[in-house]
């Protein structure tokens, strides 16, 4: 079935197909001996008929449309049969955009409630999970009210579509990953405490992704799908234990080839000592991936925030790049005030910005672009080195926003010399 939007001339249209035909599609469909998607949306109240209407015309049969619900102004995508099929009423199709919990980690309570709300105000249906992340619920239009007052009650809210602060997403971090710095969790059910008018309300040039992941290895590749990245990560060498050292080694872990697994040769050993020069770890975790615990990641942890990654966007695919490249994260009790730094540079700063200067249906990272990245955060946002240097105790002379995007468009003489800051920043950060 199509689903491009079809002419609006009627004339091109397609006619209604033959009652017999939509049936005989619909009967195929649920041969064979594998599950038919056919049988079980009849167990629904989904319209199955107009459905098949289009596999036979192999057109859409829906069209866009709206639903007004006070109080709800984002989380709500409504569609209607397609004027082509006849169907005198229309059948509506409104679904809920459900903001799940952290790392999509569901209790079999809050499940019940879940499926009690989808046949209660709806068709029977759930998805889950798009691709925002998201439970979505098919709901009945005059009941839109209802369902909220429903989910608000288990703790629960509608939104995260429009111009709006999409569903956060987290990696299961502590939960279920050993290699977690921080509390992603934690991080991401705070986001929503702090933001959740960004998530509700309609506000900004386009959309806006926040994603928590709990170490550099980002399995929820965040770098390249949020506008706004919160990676665990730690200053100087990974931590290595020798007697858990020696114990991997004599149950055959191979330790010249740990050796020649680091991209920097950060690693020697001289065959009695593990060692790891912190000033060339770039921390890709293969060390530790192949022999924790006896290696973990370092003592002294903390937060980088990136921004501006983005897989669909006016400027094409762009991975994130770093906007505070530490934020000492002492333990985990002080999560939530390092957190407030990066929401404060976001709110306060970057955001605003964004809002006054991206085009309609820009990202920010494609604003960092336009106006290039230097000039947004020193002249718009007014996030200078001084400002950076307080945010991670460090020196004014970290260069690591100077430049980024517009490094090619720089002649030698100014690579040249952001290469040698860089060098000098990275002694000062070890």
């Amino acid at each position: 079935m199509a689903s491009e939007e079809l002419p609006i001339t009627p004339s091109l249209w397609p006619e209604p197909p033959p009652k017999e035909k939509v049936e005989e599609y619909l009967a195929e469909l649920e041969k064979g001996p594998w599950p038919s998607h056919v049988t079980e949306l009849k167990k629904t109240k989904y319209p199955v008929y107009i459905y098949g209407m289009g596999l036979v015309a192999g057109a859409t049969p829906w069209a866009t449309s709206a639903a007004k619900a006070p109080g709800i102004y984002s989380g709500v995508l409504s569609r209607m049969s397609h004027p082509w099929t006849r169907i005198t009423p229309p059948v509506f199709e409104d679904h809920a955009r459900v903001l799940i919990p952290s790392a999509q980690v569901f209790t079999t309570t809050l499940l019940r409630f879940l499926i009690e709300a989808s046949r209660r105000y709806g068709w029977g249906l759930l998805q889950f999970i798009g691709g925002t992340g998201d439970v979505v619920i098919n709901v009945v239009r005059e009941r839109l009210i209802d369902l909220d007052i429903f989910l608000r009650r288990i703790g629960l809210d509608i939104g995260g579509s429009g111009d709006v602060m999409r569903n956060t997403v987290s990696c299961p971090g502590p939960l279920l990953c050993p290699y977690a710095i921080y509390d992603t969790l934690k991080a991401r059910d705070f986001t929503y405490s702090c933001l959740i008018d960004w998530a509700t309300y309609p506000q900004f040039p386009y959309k806006i992704k926040f994603k928590y992941s709990g170490c550099p290895i980002d399995c929820l590749k965040a770098q390249a799908r949020a506008d706004y990245v919160i990676i665990g990560t730690w200053r100087g060498a990974p931590d290595v234990d020798d007697e858990k050292l020696r114990q991997w080694i004599e149950e055959g872990g191979d330790v010249e080839e740990l050796v020649r697994s680091c991209p920097t040769r950060a690693i020697t050993w001289d065959g009695s000592r593990l060692s790891i020069d912190g000033s060339k770890c770039v921390k890709c975790m293969e060390c530790i991936r192949r022999a924790y615990p006896a290696i973990k990641p370092g003592k002294e942890r903390g937060l980088t925030v990136l921004i501006g990654g983005t897989i669909k966007s006016r400027s094409g695919p762009k991975l994130a790049k770093v906007l505070i490249p530490f934020i000492p994260l002492p333990s985990p009790d002080k999560l939530e005030e390092a957190l407030m730094t990066v929401f404060q540079v976001v709110r306060d700063r970057i955001v605003p910005k964004w809002d006054e200067e991206g085009w309609r249906r820009e990202r920010v990272g494609d604003t960092l672009i336009r106006v290039t990245w230097q000039r947004f955060l020193r002249d718009f946002a007014k996030f200078d080195p001084d400002l950076a240097a307080k945010i991670t105790k460090a020196t004014p002379t970290e260069p690591y926003y100077s430049y980024g995007i517009t490094f090619f468009n720089m002649s030698e003489e100014q690579k040249q010399k952001y290469l040698e800051d860089l060098r000098k920043a990275m002694e000062t950060w070890q």
